[in-house]
């Protein structure tokens, strides 16, 4: 039997992971700025009751699918070694299981009822059952896709199914009439578009295998992955799931687009990351110290952006909600402010767990993730008595355990010091404090102006991204100066050519001129006397 591996020669590390994050931004960005829109015309098309119940169908879906998966994505990129045989035991898995729990899923979708005494969550959750199978399809050759850092390609992938899903089906859908039936239709239009695509760039073997030796080292790993996903699902769906039985799903729609808000801006600026990060981990999951390095290095530069993104976002909330969701839509105001603070935190913790799955530290990270759901019920019981800001709350407080019991974890596997573990954090905290102030003033002027809220939500933009941008690239803090300079220090400016090259040079030697200070030659042929 062949057992021939399925790696290509790469070039460095760097360069690749740099291009990756290039391309994966590249389409964050554009998926984000097509998702604020679409949510901008979907809002005003359909009911916040709408959005609850897909909300509620989603926890259905996303229920059977962490089994449906069984880990066999991230297994594939994890794999130090991977062959052709390997790659066919994944695909055989994934289609079964996506054929086997998509058909469980559509049978006992009518126990839902029994949870959310809401009816109509049953028919939507069966047809989003539709997506599991999809996904077991299309998810061997998009990691592939991963493995390989191949992440030009999966932008292009991923932007054009979701011009065409959700801008072509959903806003048609909803302007036809179809309601909450037209987030369903985008979803798996989505759903089918990516696994077609996926697979004409890879052309992997759809030939079944049978082998338990190439199903055992996927198994052992991906399984573990799978209940971890599990555990994190329950953890961060615990809200959704109280708040639509006790509150009702249009108080849930409120709470879920609130959190689509804040959420979705820091989210795609950090999984534009994530997205590369985690291959490239694997790639040095034995090396220590050059791993601590790179965590530490990517925590303070994304943290240097998803901090004060948050506080802009706090300050700024009332013009973020009546211009991308309408005035029906207030009450999600005071959510936005506190959510945004669990959303960052979270996102940046995600780092850490990155790490465990690239170490296969994923007992210690199970330990973790129970630890936060055994904990996060109680927050939620004790805060309860104010309605969806109490939950809002427990939410903060549980991101704050979480993220210290993640610090203890890397401290004791890659033995960096709590000091260091704090410190990455404090360039993004100084440009939080930076950001809320300048944006408060201005908003206040705002005000008084009485401009429309779209216009002071631009303004408000313009002068947080100009700030920022002020902070970051020309007056970092030291410890943000010092990494900026080493990962550019590593794209070895000197060798690229251009005008871009130039200034990519000069900005290198701007952020750490006493390493590029020309040397003075002292000649005695001719001294200078006194």
């Amino acid at each position: 039997m062949s057992t021939s591996t399925v790696d290509q020669p790469r070039p460095s590390l760097t360069m690749t992971t740099v291009q990756g994050v290039k391309w994966s931004t590249a389409a964050t960005i554009l998926t984000a700025i097509m998702q604020v829109g679409y949510t901008a015309i979907m809002a005003r098309l359909l009911t916040p009751a709408a959005f609850g119940v897909v909300a509620l169908a989603n926890v259905v879906l996303r229920f059977g699918g962490y089994f449906a998966q069984m880990g066999m994505e991230q297994a594939i990129i994890q794999k130090q070694e991977l062959t052709r045989e390997d790659v066919r035991a994944a695909f055989t898995a994934s289609v079964l299981l996506g054929i086997v729990f998509g058909g469980l899923l559509i049978l006992l979708a009518p126990l839902s009822v029994y949870i959310f005494h809401e009816p109509e969550v049953v028919p939507v959750a069966q047809a989003l059952a539709l997506s599991l199978l999809l996904t077991g399809l299309s998810a061997t050759a998009l990691s592939l896709l991963r493995r390989t850092m191949q992440f030009r390609t999966l932008a292009l992938v991923e932007v054009s199914s979701y011009i065409v899903s959700y801008g072509g089906v959903g806003v048609s859908m909803a302007l036809s009439g179809y309601g909450v039936w037209s987030l369903v239709a985008a979803s798996v239009a989505q759903g089918l578009l990516v696994g077609l695509l996926a697979y004409l760039v890879t052309r992997h073997s759809v030939v079944p295998l049978l082998s338990w030796a190439h199903y055992q080292p996927l198994w052992s790993y991906g399984s573990r992955i799978s209940l971890i996903s599990f555990l994190e699902f329950i953890g961060s769906s615990l809200d959704t799931l109280i708040i639509g039985r006790v509150l009702g799903t249009a108080l849930l729609g409120v709470y879920n687009r609130a959190w689509m808000l804040v959420s979705l801006p820091m989210y795609m600026l950090t999984t534009s990351v994530s997205k590369v990060i985690f291959p490239a981990f694997s790639q040095v999951q034995a090396d220590a110290d050059r791993l601590r390095k790179v965590y530490l290095s990517s925590v303070t530069l994304v943290a240097a952006f998803i901090l004060p993104t948050a506080a802009g976002m706090m300050v700024a909330a009332p013009e973020l909600v009546y211009s991308l969701l309408g005035p029906k839509w207030g009450d999600s105001i005071p959510l936005l402010r506190v959510m945004s603070f669990t959303s960052s935190l979270m996102l940046l913790t995600m780092f850490g767990g990155i790490v465990s799955d690239a170490r296969a530290r994923l007992r210690e990270k199970t330990i973790i993730i129970l630890q936060y759901l055994l904990i996060l019920p109680g927050l939620f019981w004790l805060l309860h008595g104010w309605g969806l800001m109490g939950y809002a709350l427990a939410l903060n407080l549980g991101a704050l355990l979480y993220a210290g019991l993640f610090m203890r974890l890397l401290h004791n596997d890659l033995a960096i010091r709590y000091g260091q573990l704090l410190s990455i954090y404090v360039p993004g905290l100084f440009n939080a404090a930076v950001i809320a102030s300048v944006l408060a003033g201005v908003q206040l002027v705002l005000n008084s102006w009485q401009l429309p809220p779209v216009v002071s939500l631009l303004v408000l933009m313009l002068v947080g991204g100009l700030v920022l941008g002020t902070l970051i690239l020309l007056v970092p803090l030291p410890g943000l100066r010092r990494e900026l300079s080493a990962f550019l220090d590593r794209l070895e400016p000197q060798s690229h050519s251009g005008v871009l090259g130039r200034l990519l040079a000069r900005y290198v030697r701007f952020l750490n001129p006493t390493r590029y200070a020309p040397t003075t030659a002292y000649s005695t042929a001719n001294p200078v006397l006194p």
